[in-house]
């Protein structure tokens, strides 16, 4: 249910996507809000932050989506995809061998939504797997294998699930994957 919950909630915020880029560099952005801010101007600070913080972000997420290798343990990645809305950043790609498919989703998010988010889905039940110095939880739903990956250093978490590639090579493919490079 909790599972049912996280991704109906996700899924809902994607109908609406906000994702615009912002053009800028963030440096000018946080230097006019410490400006506005010195001249007491709070409104106009907290609105050159807000931009500050929307570039930097974007400059972070972009390079993430870099740290998803081309190819993992012989699974090779396809088109990767990148959304934002409400607060919310998703990358989302497919790995695929032999035939079978991996879709990998990472999403993370400012503010403790997201964080709520990964725990809930951490908190859904399963069996948890030691993946390094992360914790898994492993989903199996009829056909459908799923690891979700609680994230340490941001809030968010990763998922990999697959219909037609076996637990075991969900599991060796989770093992392989660059969770720490992407969790930074």
């Amino acid at each position: 249910m909790n599972k049912y919950l996280l991704h109906l909630a996700i899924m809902s915020l994607l109908a609406f996507p906000l994702y615009a880029a912002v053009d800028g560099d963030p440096a000018e952005y946080c230097k006019q809000a410490a400006e506005l801010y010195q001249q007491d101007d709070i409104a106009g600070a907290v609105e050159e932050a807000k931009w500050c913080l929307d570039s930097l972000e974007q400059i972070q997420q972009s390079r993430k989506s870099d740290k998803f290798a081309k190819e993992i343990a012989g699974w090779k990645r396809g088109e990767i995809n990148q959304q934002k809305t409400m607060g919310f950043s998703i990358i989302e790609t497919t790995y695929t061998k032999d035939g079978k498919a991996i879709k990998v989703s990472y999403n993370s998010g400012s503010g403790g939504m997201a964080a709520m988010f990964s725990q809930m889905g951490l908190a859904g039940g399963g069996k948890k797997i030691r993946l390094g110095r992360y914790t898994g939880m492993v989903m199996e739903q009829g056909s459908r294998n799923e690891i979700m990956i609680g994230l340490k250093m941001t809030p968010g978490m990763i998922t990999l699930s697959s219909t037609d590639a076996s637990l075991k090579e969900l599991r060796a493919f989770a093992k392989a994957f660059p969770v720490k490079d992407i969790d930074q």
